[in-house]
């Protein structure tokens, strides 16, 4: 039988190259001015990138107004006025985000402002080469690069800044009488703890403990005064963290009893967890202690153990003037401040400066952004079969019958997470018709990066051509007989189907219409990124 090699098809691509050109700066638009307040940049950065300009922005009042909503300071609407410009709202500890960078150099700040920028930010980055090079098309310099990956100095100024907080909030039964404003008191602390909420620092640690929130068959049931629960454990609060938080809050229902100094001792073992760390915590009750715990007592051994720099602060939502008292002597206690809130408003005031102080005084996590660790199957430049999917398995298991798939993705260009760094796997190429063939064998990544493989780097093809109908045609390793139970490495059901191998020495053999196999060729050497036609 004669055979030829025959070139793919290939994609045409035109690369351009811009090494050398001057970046053009993108006039500042109103989204683009939006963005920079967002983005948590200091007052001075945004002026200036206005003044350097091109800006495409008029200063009528509807634009102006949108401004001053997201985040525009007076100070910033005059230089709009004047220059067509603005600045930006006050930045705090916020992390910033590799994303947010990208956007920094895309909307043509200097990179002393992004440095500025990074200096209030926690996070660290350990960027990938996919990553650098994106970074440097951006117009990043090494300096920046360098600064993005190095941690942050703590000055001795903010050396106590919280990293830990503890919220705790009263579910007892009285928190359903009603406020003057008609709603329920739980209806009212469940808004104002959710504004909390959203205004705590990305990062920091945060634990949120309830009590109060059971009741059982009598009021002298014991167990009425041991219903304190850790809702959420401590743990750096994110964005998913968030809105799991938000959502247990809207979830809560006031039924039982009020065991302060029980919730304080919680809330303290959770502390507990880092004893190094310099934490707060902050309780919002609508009334005493009333099971047999002594909360001011509890506040005072909290204050030995652990290192309260932010204190223990009390909210009295709707508490009678008698009892104000007892309360403020658990924040004394504990060398925190009491809020006396007699109402909705006073109590959204009252959480709204207790928020403006935890940005203030608190120092999230560092934040180590990692990349991936991952491997990336990219669009191939040969024509070759449509493909199905591509999975990871572990090292051998898809040689069996039954596996798990570790990961799977239908799309070049996409990501296989890779789990392990020590494990080793088997990532396999699964064609829509025919059968699955083994891109590479005993693949590990050590390190996180992402590894990039382009198929026609590894395989290569083979198309028999003939006529009449046959029941398959398979592709076995040079030396290897389908006798007994066999393993192809490829097989298609059809003349002109194509097998697609791996780079390597094989025999063909077509399995006629009667079930009997024919050996068509021997020692057939198929090289990556080329398609063999027997004819």
């Amino acid at each position: 039988m004669n055979f030829r090699v025959v070139a793919p098809g290939l994609l045409m691509a035109i690369v351009c190259s811009v090494a050398g050109l001057s970046q053009t700066v993108k006039p500042l638009d109103e989204s683009g001015l939006v963005a920079l307040l967002r983005l948590g940049l200091d007052e001075q950065t945004v002026v200036a990138r206005i003044k350097k300009g091109p800006v495409a922005l008029e200063a009528g009042d509807a634009i102006l107004d949108r401004l001053r909503t997201a985040g525009a300071t007076e100070d910033v609407i005059q230089a709009v006025r004047v220059a067509v410009a603005s600045k930006p709202a006050v930045a705090g500890s916020v992390p910033v985000e590799y994303r947010q960078v990208l956007q920094m150099l895309s909307l043509g700040l200097d990179e002393e402002a992004i440095l500025r920028r990074l200096a209030k930010s926690p996070t660290v980055f350990a960027l990938g080469q996919e990553q650098i090079a994106e970074l440097k098309a951006a117009g990043a310099t090494n300096k920046l690069l360098t600064a993005l990956q190095t941690p942050r100095d703590i000055s001795p100024q903010t050396a106590e800044l919280i990293t830990n907080f503890a919220l705790v909030l009263d579910c007892s039964g009285s928190m359903k009488e009603k406020t003057t404003g008609g709603e329920t008191k739980m209806e009212a602390a469940q808004r104002v703890v959710v504004d909390l909420i959203q205004n705590i620092p990305e990062g920091l640690n945060v634990t949120f403990v309830i009590y109060g929130h059971e009741v059982f068959a009598s009021a002298d049931d014991p167990r009425n005064c041991q219903a304190v629960k850790v809702a959420r454990a401590l743990s750096p609060l994110d964005t998913a963290g968030r809105s799991d938080l938000i959502r247990l809050v809207a979830g809560l229902r006031p039924t039982g009893a009020t065991p302060i100094a029980l919730s304080l001792k919680v809330a303290g073992k959770e502390l507990e967890k880092d004893r190094e760390a310099f934490c707060g915590i902050v309780l919002i009750t609508d009334g005493l202690e009333s099971c047999t715990g002594d909360p001011t007592a509890e506040a005072a051994a909290l204050l030995t153990k652990l290192k309260l720099s932010f204190g223990i602060n009390v909210v009295g939502f709707g508490v009678r003037p008698e009892e104000s008292a007892a309360l403020e002597a658990i924040a004394e206690a504990g060398k925190g401040t009491y809020f006396a809130a007699e109402d909705a408003k006073a109590l959204a005031d009252s959480i709204s400066s207790i928020a403006d102080e935890l940005k203030d005084k608190s120092r999230p996590a560092e934040i180590i952004v990692v990349s991936r660790r991952a491997l990336r199957v990219l669009q191939p430049e040969i024509e070759l079969p449509a493909m199905k999917e591509v999975y990871l398995a572990a090292a051998g298991a898809a040689d069996g019958g039954v596996f798990t798939k570790v990961a799977t993705i239908d799309k070049y260009g996409e990501y296989l997470a890779i789990p392990s760094a020590t494990k080793k796997y088997d990532v396999v190429w699964v064609p829509k018709v025919g059968k699955q063939v083994y891109l590479m064998r005993d693949f590990a990544v050590p390190e996180r990066k992402v590894v990039t493989v382009k198929p026609e780097t590894i395989f290569g093809m083979i198309r028999v051509k003939g006529e009449g109908k046959v029941r398959n045609i398979i592709a076995m390793p040079a030396g290897h007989r389908p006798v007994g139970v066999y393993r192809p490495t490829s097989q298609v059901q059809n003349y002109g189907d194509t097998l697609v191998v791996p780079a390597g020495k094989y025999d063909v053999h077509v399995n006629s219409a009667s079930g009997k196999f024919t050996t068509i060729e021997q020692e057939l050497d198929v090289a990556a990124g080329k398609l063999i036609q027997l004819e």
